[in-house]
């Protein structure tokens, strides 16, 4: 995924310890760059966490980070026990890989879908932990999912065999057609691809060779966790209370997540809001540039607060 140069760490940690598990639960994490900033990015349902690639590759190539990325249970190169999780569960698997890292304050967490969902779970159960907060594409309420998510996941679980039909309705799922259908922005990227679908597909590809099947229990467990999950207006209320700096983003075109949720989040939580125009579900893929940009400044923001500068601002 990023520069081998990057790669700094990676290993295991078991969450089940304490009465917590019956078995040990072995979640993967991998540390790159050195930087004095912490930051820990947490991937969405049924990904890797490789799915993080242009943002590693992004903080820990600047000198200001160090980033952990981890696979979630029931993904990847973690372990997947049969059960329903939640995302509480899995808010407190991130924790104690936390202070596994000996990471115990000024921590920027970001999450992405289910990442976010967990995300807020582990702010709301040690806010004094954290830095910042970035929430992308998520939710708090409960995610009632849209015909389009729920006829696609239909056809991709049950009727599609051919491996090439399940990507290809995973993409059209995640993605805007018309990104699909457009030629790679970046030019090392253009002069790979002739369009944004076979970049992601290659992306995609990537990224499973270098991970594990998921096996069907484990998204049947992360998938409760997502539908499942739900902090309310009142939880929300405390954490606006905390002054933590929180950074919310959302497309206009997202099948998975409603934008509605995130307008809610702005509503309650009165973040830093940021909308990317025509964009879907997957914004650090699709928008990567803007994307980078914009999370670098919120937490150098949030950095800033804590050492008694304001360096930057909140938009």
């Amino acid at each position: 995924m990023a520069p081998i140069s990057t790669l700094i760490e990676k290993g295991y940690v078991d969450v089940g310890k304490n009465g917590r598990e019956t078995n040990p639960v072995n979640i993967y994490y991998e540390k790159h760059g050195d930087g004095p900033e912490k930051v820990l990015l947490v991937m969405g349902l049924s990904t890797p966490c490789f799915g993080w690639e242009l943002q590693v590759n992004y903080l820990a190539t600047s000198g200001k980070y160090t980033v952990v990325i981890f696979d979630n249970r029931g993904m990847g190169h973690s372990d997947s026990p049969i059960g329903l999780y939640s995302t509480s569960q899995m808010a407190r698997d991130a924790l104690i890989l936390l202070d596994h890292l000996g990471w115990t304050q000024d921590v920027h967490v970001n999450g992405v879908s289910m990442g976010g969902m967990i995300s807020l779970e582990m702010v709301d159960a040690a806010p004094n932990r954290f830095s910042s907060l970035t929430l992308t594409s998520t939710t708090a309420k409960r995610n009632i999912p849209t015909w389009a998510a729920i006829s696609a996941l239909s056809k991709i679980t049950f009727f599609y065999n051919n491996p090439r039909d399940k990507l290809n309705a995973a993409m059209e799922l995640v993605y805007p057609e018309q990104w699909l259908i457009q030629k790679p922005q970046n030019p090392s990227k253009a002069a790979k691809f002739d369009t944004n679908r076979e970049m992601a597909t290659s992306n995609f590809m990537n990224h499973v060779s270098r991970s594990k099947l998921q096996p069907i229990h484990g998204n049947i467990g992360q998938t409760a966790a997502c539908l499942r999950h739900s902090v309310s207006d009142e939880r929300l209320l405390k954490l606006k209370k905390t002054g933590l700096p929180v950074l919310v983003v959302t497309g206009t075109w997202d099948n998975l997540v409603r934008p509605q949720y995130s307008y809610h989040l702005k509503k309650i939580l009165d973040p830093r809001f940021e909308l990317f125009e025509g964009s879907g579900h997957a914004i650090p893929e699709e928008q990567p540039d803007r994307y980078n940009a914009i999370i670098d400044d919120h937490f150098s923001y949030a950095a800033s607060l804590v050492a008694g500068t304001t360096s930057s601002s909140k938009l």
